[in-house]
């Protein structure tokens, strides 16, 4: 009995050989030799690690079952790592599929991962997950701020307690105890790009329980049961595994790289990190060298910047050498974190079709949601003739060099008296200054948000949740009303000073009673370099955002909402 108790498993794409998707000569890899069910490849290899032997490890015990050669194994600064390729027979050349498991601390280094399946484990767990006992999930906010969560259960439970926001979140994994059906050959898992599973305490895994188990595995990811639960909402943006389309949507994207088109591309962290207190760099710090620039967030045009980057013949592989890394000050040393292909959030458009790229991984953005965004916004009518926002404003700072957004709010405030500035005003509620209720007050109860159009959705979509979330506070809590209305009191700055502070005021009542929700507008106002720009010129996800706002506002509130697009010019 081997005592296995636990294996990770990754899928490999169809019609891809041995060769291919591992690492390295097979001529290092122990042969499996075909015996009608399966062939495969094992490589096991030793690294600096604590003192063991193979009577401690139990997947060691599991590769050695089924061995004639068995591998040999006692150290006391060394530790094991493999991988075992598998080939299971599918009656024919074409039904074949490759499984990889891996084993010990990154026993997946032998693995080309380019050539795996990234939803087969997200798919399999969400068709064998008893939806009412999750425990773990992770998820991706493409279309937002590009940010990485993860909410746990201290014991298994339902989807809707973790407050998944299913129409803006992407399932990158989920973990918890399966359906009763699956329960004689798996205890637990945690589904991903790979799926994890662990075994009942009295189940003998040896290698024709693994077979078994991968064959049932196939079977779960070509299953559409999910789509009977709250997880449907997975085929909102399913993954694209199909080589021929990836590698043309590479080059698309280093293509729009290469012209230095960056209205659907940034950059982001691709993992979730623990830790806010990040600095960035774009190359390793070098023994002898002074100075490395470091940053406090991550963007594509810092990245493209550094000295000796050819972007000539820019491909996706070479988007994969570019490290990015994180410099600690204290120990003044760099430590790699992700390549560059991880770290590019884009949308790009083929054939008609609609693909977004995340944490290294497309996704296609299905018809049915393409459809329902297109319907919704044909049926708006968004415009109003705010001929109080001017045009043509010049937003460079001379004295940094920069562009920003608060020359154009303070040019606007300052020709018209019936605007009132809050740019940057921090209004203290619940004991803190974190609020920026609106850049501009009207008089005629216009709530303005101001935000420039530069590079990627997540430049523009920050002002359509912006304005979600202040307006809601702005009707619900008396504490923002008053605030403001401190603000407006108290305010000295040379801009406000001569306006009628009368007139501001008595649009902001403490007493919720006062408030006529249908007499308030949220206006988001884009500034761009464009000749022209509309709502259905901005990226598909910056559209959807706007969708969710618009309804939020208009449907769960009673705000009427506008959108206006007003060019600037930049430089000095």
């Amino acid at each position: 009995m081997s005592g296995l108790k636990q294996i990770t498993l990754f899928r490999i794409k169809n019609n891809t050989n041995f060769e291919v998707f591992l690492k390295g000569d097979l001529s290092e890899f122990s042969h499996i030799e075909p015996n009608g069910d399966f062939e495969g490849y094992i490589k096991f290899v030793k690294v600096p690690a604590k003192k063991a032997n193979q009577d401690q490890i139990p997947w060691l015990r599991f590769l050695n079952s089924g061995l004639e050669k068995k591998f040999k194994f006692q150290a006391s600064n060394l530790y094991p790592r493999a991988i075992m390729a598998l080939k299971i027979n599918g009656g024919n050349e074409e039904n074949d599929v490759c499984y990889a498991a891996v084993f010990g601390q990154h026993g997946d280094i032998f693995l080309n991962k380019d050539h795996i399946v990234y939803d087969f484990g997200i798919k399999v767990a969400m068709n064998i997950c008893d939806v009412e006992k999750l425990k773990r999930i992770q998820t991706t906010e493409h279309e937002a701020i590009s940010r990485q969560t993860e909410r746990q259960a201290s014991i298994g439970t339902r989807l809707g307690v973790f407050n998944i926001d299913s129409e803006t979140e992407l399932l990158r994994k989920i973990s918890g105890h399966v359906k009763e059906d699956f329960k004689s050959l798996i205890k637990t898992f945690q589904g991903k790009e790979s799926i994890s599973l662990a075994f009942p305490n009295d189940k003998n895994v040896d290698w024709t329980f693994l077979i078994d188990v991968c064959r049932k595995l196939e079977e779960r990811f070509n299953s559409k049961d999910y789509t009977e639960t709250e997880l449907k909402v997975y085929d909102l943006f399913p993954a694209e595994n199909d080589p021929v389309i990836i590698k043309e949507l590479d080059r698309l994207l280093c293509k729009a790289i290469i012209e230095g088109n960056f209205d659907a591309i940034h950059l982001a962290p691709p993992h979730f990190l623990k830790d806010d207190d990040y600095s960035f760099c774009y190359r390793e710090r070098g023994k002898g060298k002074n100075s490395l620039e470091t940053f406090e967030d991550l963007n594509i045009k810092d990245l493209l910047k550094i000295r000796g980057r050819n972007l000539d013949d820019l491909d996706a592989p070479k988007l994969k050498k570019w490290i990015i890394f994180n410099y600690c000050s204290e120990l003044d040393e760099t430590r790699s974190l992700w390549n560059a292909y991880q770290c590019v959030v884009a949308e790009i458009e083929r054939d008609g079709r609609s693909y977004i790229l995340s944490s290294g991984q497309w996704r296609e953005v299905s018809s049915e949601l393409k459809a329902t965004v297109n319907r919704y916004l044909k049926r708006l009518n968004n415009a109003f003739d705010l001929d109080y926002l001017p045009s043509d404003v010049n937003i460079f700072d001379r004295h940094d060099g920069k562009n920003h957004e608060c020359i154009f709010n303070n040019f606007a405030a300052q020709k018209c008296p019936e605007l009132y500035l809050f740019d940057r005003a921090r209004l203290e509620i619940a004991g803190k200054k974190l609020y920026e209720m609106c850049d501009l007050l009207h008089s005629d109860r216009s709530i303005i948000h101001v935000k420039r159009f530069t590079s990627g959705s997540a430049s523009i979509n920050h002002i359509f949740t912006q304005g979600r979330f202040y307006a809601h506070a702005f009707v619900t809590e008396a504490d923002c009303r008053v605030q403001m209305a401190k603000f407006v009191e108290s305010d000295e700055e040379p801009i406000n000073a001569s306006k009628n502070k009368s007139n501001f005021l008595k649009i902001l009542p403490k007493n919720k009673a006062e408030i006529n929700e249908k007499e308030y507008c949220v206006v988001f106002c884009i500034l761009h370099e464009k000749p022209s720009l509309s709502i259905n010129d901005l990226p598909f996800m910056s559209q959807y955002e706007f969708m969710r706002s618009h309804r939020f506002l208009t449907e769960d509130r009673n705000f009427k909402v506008s959108v206006v697009f007003r060019k600037v010019t930049t430089g000095n």
